[in-house]
């Protein structure tokens, strides 16, 4: 995941984690990690089903673009 320059917390220029946070209300948790902190984190159990990565796939984009607006 590439992540961009508009999305920078102004005062210490580290990723924000406002992505991470409208997935949160969305119902997907998820983490951060990387040493900067700009990488997502996800750690789904190893027989989830093609819905359920269907359905998490839905929610990042629908939480990515939410913060475009």
């Amino acid at each position: 995941m590439a992540d961009g320059d508009d999305d920078k917390d102004q005062k210490t220029e580290q990723p924000s984690s406002k992505r991470l946070e409208e997935a949160r209300k969305r119902g997907l948790l998820v983490g951060k990690g990387g040493f900067y902190g700009n990488v997502v984190r996800m750690s789904p159990p190893l027989n989830i089903s093609k819905a359920d990565v269907d359905e998490a796939a839905r929610i990042l984009d629908e939480s990515f673009a939410a913060l475009k607006k």
